[in-house]
């Protein structure tokens, strides 16, 4: 059983550099088989480490595939570990298990279009944070409140809620007390790109112009770490939302300039994604360029 367990982890370790799924599921294959010597009865914490690594091997296997019945079973696997990751005997492992279930039904309501499971990822987050504290847990913390971020934004898409976003907006802002651009540049401009997106549909909401600013800023950040030639497609995809700040602000009274500014954004997006060999928004960035420039025409 151990040499499973061990096989396990170094499949675990192969999958990070290997996009398929082959070595996940020789994995996973792997923790079954020691799931079953390691009981929870007679090996309560090494039952408790292998579930935990199904749940993680079950998630990117899930992520990677669009599968909801991989994430349902890496939800299962993280609520089994808390049989043995009591909060009073165990609070950090109680957290991570919490956090790790988060991140995992994130995932399944973005594959299933299911509102529900973003508010089960709510409340998984909340708890994490019962525990996380950014005095004792500072990464940990910030990384449960980016997560929180990321999935009331999504929930919001469902509810349209203002006070969705804003709370939104609030967690990501929070996590960005310790995720700095030095720190940790790919999750500080994730938040920063989450924090636009989340202004940009806050104003949509209200139907204002007064988020835009602040927007363009967030926007605008992220392109300190999301280059052209290190990121591609995150460079892309800040210029696709640039265009979208700039084509909103034309559409609430601006002049020429913001449709034409906007039009230099959406072909720099184009650009990018050709370059990033991902295709898959050209058609929508086109429909974009072609809306703008008959608005613009009409002016």
């Amino acid at each position: 059983a151990t040499s499973r367990l061990n096989l396990g982890n170094a499949l675990s370790g192969v999958a990070r550099f290997d996009m398929g799924t082959g070595a996940l599921e020789e994995a996973a294959a792997a923790y079954d088989d020691a799931l079953t010597v390691f009981t929870r009865q007679r090996f309560p914490m090494d039952w408790a480490s292998a579930q935990n690594n199904l749940g993680s091997i079950y998630q990117t296997l899930g992520q990677r595939a669009r599968d909801a019945a991989k994430l349902e079973q890496s939800a299962s696997a993280f609520r089994a570990t808390r049989q043995v990751y009591v909060r009073r005997k165990f609070p950090r492992d109680w957290a991570m298990s919490h956090y790790n279930l988060g991140n995992t039904l994130q995932l399944l309501g973005g594959v299933t279009d299911k509102p529900e499971h973003y508010g089960e990822a709510i409340a998984a987050y909340r708890d994490a944070l019962r525990e996380y504290k950014r005095e004792t847990n500072p990464r940990q913390w910030a990384l449960a409140q980016a997560g929180l971020g990321s999935t009331l934004h999504w929930l919001s898409m469902s509810n349209a809620d203002s006070r969705t976003l804003l709370e939104s907006i609030a967690a990501r802002r929070a996590a960005l007390e310790v995720l700095t651009v030095d720190a940790a540049p790919v999750d500080w401009a994730n938040a920063q790109n989450g924090i636009g997106m989340s202004l940009l549909n806050l104003g949509n909401l209200e139907r204002t112009d007064k988020y835009l600013g602040d927007a363009e800023a967030a926007f605008t950040a992220t392109l300190k770490v999301f280059s052209r030639e290190g990121l591609p497609m995150q460079w892309a995809f800040a210029q696709n939302n640039l265009g979208d700040v700039s084509w909103n602000r034309a559409s609430y009274g601006g002049g020429k300039a913001d449709y034409q500014k906007a039009i230099e954004f959406f072909e720099n997006a184009k650009q990018g994604f050709t370059e990033a060999g991902y295709t898959i928004p050209i058609p929508l960035t086109d429909q974009k360029i072609d809306l703008v420039k008959k608005q613009m025409a009409k002016k």
